[in-house]
């Protein structure tokens, strides 16, 4: 679903290159990553996406949004909070992501100094 926030395509009449098309932006599958956890708060996203800028997050959260990958809600009072979590179309990525991190874990190594590191990254718990 090429969308006009979708600025940039490959112009390719593949599946692969849609799929890039809506979810190939750097950042967007480590935020489908944390979505994949359950419905997180624009805050919660930004503190455990480290390095990510605000601007790029609001940017492929909307993106994601326009390609029908995440909604966005509000939460009922007294939360009153607006969350952003995953449609059955992002959902679907789950294997995707399970796939990238079984694919990645050769290249793991030793931890850099500069790693940031969250626990949830490993064990892939939801949000409590």
């Amino acid at each position: 679903m090429l969308t006009p926030m979708s600025r940039r395509s490959y112009d390719q009449y593949c599946a692969v290159a849609r799929a890039l098309d809506a979810v190939g932006e750097r950042w967007s599958l480590l935020i489908v990553r944390e979505l994949l956890r359950g419905a997180r708060r624009y805050t919660d996203l930004h503190a455990d996406l480290p390095g990510v800028s605000t601007d790029i997050l609001a940017t492929r959260l909307k993106q994601l949004e326009a390609e029908g990958v995440v909604t966005r809600r509000r939460l009922e009072p007294p939360a009153s909070a607006t969350v952003y979590e995953l449609t059955e179309r992002g959902l679907a990525l789950r294997q995707v992501v399970e796939a990238l991190a079984g694919w990645g874990l050769d290249s793991m190594g030793e931890q850099r100094p500069t790693d940031a590191v969250r626990a949830h990254w490993f064990t892939g718990q939801p949000v409590s």
